[in-house]
């Protein structure tokens, strides 16, 4: 798996090969997927690289190919997967005898597709015809019209002008409507138009689509008003047929497309049989050529990366390798140019001429849901702490502190239980369902909260609302008998006689209690709190780590010490406060200022320290603070919490501002000296460098004063705003818990559990089924969706800005398992291909 502690150390390297054997070797390169290569040449056009025939050659067999696979879903012919050892890229002296395999079967296709269009063209047209005479000859009835007072329109002789003209033909259903009615706009109403009663289910030969159309019948007087009517249809794409005058002639019409669909018909069967045959032939193949394709493609578009060396007859390119990747690299670079028996080997060199190297974070499929948490809102710069590496715990544990049900954590360790036993036959599928994707990415991120809701569920003593009793009750029953019977809920009073203290989580017996609500506000709110302050708390002392590793020295002094002071003088003293409220005072003490009604109320306390004001007791028996000197001890924790504000403000940009100038006189030394002596085309490099330098520490000092304005101002107002974030957990995990009580109450145990009549046992099943979907759909997805997007928060903004700025990129290796799965990056270097139309 590697180290998740920071991201794993990267090499820049220079890489030469020999061209005999750069296809093999970037060939196996993409097969293990650790190398990012650099473009040499990113101002080059892509028609002026080395490899650009061969590359259009392989995006042309891949057009071929997605242009079959087109066809094949139109007959819905599923591709047979290839279950076997995953093909090679196909090398150059294999593309020729597959781009004419490729080149006889699309033309095959092809066709089959036109004579199969064809066909269609003609059966829609016969069709069409005999939906026509079925259902607009009976309008025309069976006596002829007579020859002197009929024109017709469509495909026959025109008539003298004050003759009648019939139109017949269809139309779309659904322009049917604003066709009559621009044919009534058009005539001034001077037309006898008529639908047919049904309409006509048609195939359209193109797109294999089923279209609506309905037939009619328009008759008009004079051919004038006839052509502005013809227009009108050809505007509306309407296909005219026309209609015999006589009855005899339009039922021997009739027989004889009858005659002709039955025959055109067998002839479209027999074409349909031997194009899908033909289809079923390339489906068993389709798979392992596309990835040979694929494959091949992405290997000349690296190579095209590359520059060629004339003289040196050798490709050179540039690329980053993880340091623990780099013997394999080296090993396929020697065992390949053995194999090819080349005079000259391929090599790599280690370079210093580089940018800032991206970042890779190792992961195995238990780390990879959760690192990809963490990349979700950036990712890390090189080699800073990785926080992923903490939210394998962290994530779950604030999860459930939010959705504590030990059911609805069985729930999930359930569903969890199955995608990780599917994993195998999954794991190399990518579904088109992204629903289904993002679940199963996250299968451990879920087994994991699952499991931590189960631990908290035992906490908090909630099954499905409902509490059990492990041990013995902390509470005795001091009511008498009616008194029980009588009232649904009890007040838990704990100045009463009680047993010893509940040993694990919440007693079962505040199930039953009036002031149940009051409790579990009390406890989950200050939960919150002292879980928030100790996870910022955690945040802050991992950027100590940071300043440590980049050897930001000044930065523990001038920002990690006054903001960890900052953060532990008030809110660290909150947390103290909390704890020795509870450990001070209770009910059970004899001393009236030790008993609970005289403890002190916290806010109010935290208030008044921070107004630098005096606290009042809550009784006049009672006093005002715990202990002794506390008061004066708040100010002072005051005072050093303000005086840390203008070290974290000022501190950092007056440091830099006297360490840039120095450094950047030293830069402008360095460029001047530079370009004295520059002699080379190659040394523009190293002067760009110097000048990235000479930039970097030109900044002013009002620019880092406004920097640092900005950081101290979140930092302060964000210990108070982030504290009350926090608070989240106790709303949620108090809404989930509630929101359980009422579905069981309300759905389950009113309409199905009391009743007692003999319809109660069928009706149970009935209600069950129906508190089982509110649960699931509800409780779980409703409520599990939204504490995780509340977790997410939590260390997006809470936890991981208080030491990660991720303003890195990732490493992105040439990989061909990234490539076939989607998530590679598609080249635009073949769009200067030329792509022979499929039609």
């Amino acid at each position: 798996m590697g180290c998740m502690l920071r991201s794993d150390t990267m090499t820049f390297c220079d890489i030469y090969l020999q061209p005999e054997t750069a296809f093999e070797i970037v060939s196996q390169l993409g097969e293990m997927g650790c190398a990012q290569f650099v473009d040499m040449t990113p101002d080059m056009k892509p028609f002026q690289r080395n490899y650009v025939t061969e590359l259009c050659r392989c995006a042309e067999m891949e057009r071929k190919l997605l242009y079959m696979e087109g066809e094949m879903q139109k007959d819905k012919i599923s591709i047979v997967e290839y279950n076997s050892i995953e093909p090679k890229a196909l090398p150059l002296h294999e593309t020729a005898s597959l781009e004419n395999i490729l080149e006889k079967w699309e033309n095959d296709v092809l066709n089959m597709s036109d004579n199969q269009t064809t066909l269609l063209k003609n059966y829609l047209e016969l069709t069409e015809m005999s939906y026509v005479l079925n259902h607009i000859g009976p309008m025309l009835g069976e006596s002829d019209i007579a020859e002197d007072i009929l024109g017709r329109s469509a495909g026959g002789d025109t008539g003298l002008l004050g003759r009648l003209f019939v139109i017949t033909g269809v139309v779309k259903r659904s322009r049917s409507f604003p066709f009559e009615m621009m044919m009534w706009r058009v005539s001034h109403g001077n037309i006898y138009y008529r639908r047919a009663s049904q309409d006509a289910i048609l195939q359209d030969p193109n797109t294999g689509q089923d279209i609506r159309k309905v037939a009619f019948l328009a008759i008009c007087q004079g051919e004038q008003l006839s052509a502005r009517l013809e227009k009108v249809c050809s505007g509306f794409h309407v296909n005219l047929y026309s209609c015999p005058e006589s009855f005899n002639e339009r039922m021997d019409m009739m027989v004889q497309l009858d005659l002709r669909i039955a025959d055109l018909e067998k002839v479209m069967r027999k074409t349909k049989y031997y194009r899908c045959k033909a289809l079923r032939g390339v489906s068993k193949q389709w798979d392992p050529w596309m990835v040979q394709i694929k494959k091949s493609k992405a290997i000349y578009h690296t190579m095209n990366m590359f520059t060629l060396d004339i003289t040196r007859k050798c490709l050179i390119g540039q690329c980053w390798v993880p340091d623990l990747d780099l013997p394999k690299v080296e090993d396929v670079l020697t065992r390949v140019s053995e194999n090819a028996g080349t005079n000259v080997e391929s090599f790599l060199l280690k370079s210093n001429d580089a940018d800032e190297p991206p970042t890779f974070h190792r992961t195995n499929k238990f780390t990879k849901g959760f690192q990809a948490l963490i990349n979700a809102y950036g990712d890390s710069t090189y080699r800073e702490l990785n926080p992923g590496l903490y939210t394998v715990i962290t994530f779950p544990f604030l999860f459930a502190l939010m959705f504590g049900d030990v059911c609805h954590g069985i729930i999930l360790l359930v569903f969890a239980g199955w995608m990780i036993s599917v994993e195998k036959e999954n794991m190399d599928k990518t579904s088109k369902n992204e629903i289904w994707n993002i679940f199963f990415g996250g299968r451990y991120v879920i087994l994991m909260m699952g499991i931590f809701t189960l631990y908290t569920g035992f906490l908090y003593n909630v099954f499905f609302s409902k509490s059990i009793v492990l041990t013995t009750p902390y509470w005795k029953n001091t009511y008498d008998l009616k008194t029980v019977q009588d009232n649904q809920y009890i007040t838990l009073n704990p100045v009463l006689e009680t047993n010893a203290p509940y040993l694990f989580g919440v007693d079962p017996v505040w199930a039953l209690a009036k002031n149940k609500i009051m409790y579990l506000n009390s406890l989950k709110m200050k939960m919150s709190i002292i879980i928030g302050i100790v996870h910022m708390m955690f945040g802050l002392t991992l950027s100590l780590f940071n300043h440590t590793y980049f050897k930001r020295y000044y930065a523990i002094y001038l920002q990690f010490i006054p903001q960890v002071l900052f953060l532990a003088c008030l809110f660290m003293w909150l947390v103290i406060l909390i704890y020795m409220k509870w450990f001070m005072f209770s009910g059970k003490y004899v001393e009236v200022k030790r008993g609970a009604g005289c403890a002190p109320l916290i806010l109010i306390l935290f208030i008044d320290m921070v107004l630098l004001s005096t606290s009042k007791p809550v009784e006049e028996d009672c006093d005002a603070y715990m202990f002794e000197s506390q008061e004066k001890l708040q100010r002072f924790l005051v005072i050093i919490a303000v005086i840390c504000v203008p070290i974290i403000l000022f501190g950092t940009p007056v440091y830099l501002n006297k360490i840039y100038k120095k450094k950047k006189e030293d830069a402008l030394k360095k460029i001047s000296q530079f370009r004295r002596y520059q002699r080379r085309d190659s040394d523009k490099r190293a002067e760009e460098k110097i000048l990235a330098e000479v930039a970097k520490y030109s900044a002013s000092f009002g620019e880092l004063m406004i920097h640092q304005a900005v950081h101290t101002i979140e930092f302060v107002l964000s210990t108070i705003s982030h504290t009350a974030s926090y608070l989240r957990l106790w709303a949620l995990s108090l809404a989930h818990e509630q929101l359980s009580e009422m579905l069981w109450v309300m759905v389950l145990a009113k309409l199905g559990l009391r009743d007692t009549s003999m319809a109660g046992g069928p009706k149970i099943f009935v209600i069950f089924a129906i508190w089982a979907i509110f649960s699931l759909s509800i409780l779980v997805v409703m409520e599990g969706l939204s504490a995780f997007l509340h977790t997410l928060r939590l260390h997006w903004v809470e936890f991981m800005s208080k030491f990660y700025t991720g303003s890195g990129y990732p490493f992105k290796p040439f990989s061909f398992r990234a490539i076939l799965c989607g998530e590679g990056k598609d080249d635009k270097s073949d769009a200067m291909c030329k792509k022979r139309p499929t039609n």
